[in-house]
């Protein structure tokens, strides 16, 4: 990544719409399509000529990232798509509103409140079991920590420069911030590309329940490793702003989560990662993973 020039950085920032012709993709995280029918709270947002994917947290608010919106898009060009495909025959709901966490920070390090919500016009009740968001410590202690896995999910780029067609693919965690409230995950040809931008990272608890983990947010160059924002560090902020509470009782503050990594115990802090250089925080406030669909949806 070191060896890109600040031009190609640049490049990385500049959205791809309908009209553009789309680069040639390097070959990205050795997923799958998913099986029919699999994860139904995952949906495709289409906003105008862009894609991100988000995830039905209840019947008729998907949670997604703050970047997607962050150009204040019209409600009538936002629509949300369920099924497999986004060339697939129905499934496609209108939004009636929206919000971005007024703490979003593109310029900033890490802990970028990378969290932003749609409402629908109609309630999926199709799409349950919704996903919980962890907020219970023995969830985050059994599934939080480097080397655990996440199940990535999205309608981003595929391998072969598809896209709008839901996959999946499983990765490591690699990295915490200090607080916790992001993590690094994916590398070594595993990873979410442009696309996937706001859909889910899942984990797996010993019962076999996945519960979302993360929201996917932004990273290097697509099969290097991406960033995910924790849904915790947003839901007093989704509340106060749409009024879904997903807190846990007793938790008004959103303070009752440890998710602060301790280098004693779990060994979940990077102790070698330093602060990032000015070229490599410049590529990867640039990498964003919304992107362009290259056919109409």
């Amino acid at each position: 990544m070191l060896h890109l020039g600040v031009a190609a950085a640049l490049a990385l920032a500049a959205p791809t719409d309908l009209g553009t012709p789309a680069p040639p993709p390097a070959p990205i995280y050795g997923g799958a399509t998913t099986a029919p029918g699999a994860w139904p709270s995952v949906v495709a947002i289409s906003l105008g000529n862009f894609l991100c994917t988000g995830t039905l947290v209840s019947s008729n608010v998907v949670l997604t990232a703050a970047h997607c919106l962050d150009s204040q898009p019209d409600l009538d060009s936002i629509v949300v798509r369920l099924g497999d495909d986004i060339r697939g025959p129905g499934g496609a709901v209108k939004a009636i509103a929206y919000g971005s966490d007024p703490d979003f920070c593109a310029d900033c390090d890490d802990d970028i409140h990378d969290y932003g919500y749609i409402v629908l016009a109609a309630s999926q009740p199709q799409a349950a079991p919704f996903p919980r968001v962890i907020t219970r410590q023995e969830d985050w202690d059994e599934l939080m920590y480097v080397d655990a896995p996440i199940t990535l999910v999205g309608y981003g780029l595929d391998d072969a420069g598809g896209t709008g067609v839901k996959r999946q693919v499983e990765v490591p965690i690699t990295h915490f911030s200090a607080s916790g409230l992001e993590f690094r995950a994916g590398g070594m040809g595993l990873d979410s590309c442009q696309g996937d931008s706001g859909g889910p990272a899942f984990a797996r608890l010993g019962t076999g329940e996945y519960v979302l983990a993360g929201v996917t947010s932004r990273g290097y160059t697509c099969g290097k490793g991406g960033y995910y924002s924790v849904p915790m560090g947003g839901l007093c902020w989704l509340y106060d702003d749409s009024k879904l509470d997903l807190r846990p009782p007793g938790c008004d503050a959103c303070d009752c989560l440890e998710t602060a990594p301790d280098p004693q115990g779990c060994g979940c802090r990077d102790a070698t990662a330093g602060p990032l250089s000015g070229l490599l925080l410049l590529l990867l406030l640039a990498r964003r993973r919304r992107r362009g669909p290259t056919t109409s949806a």
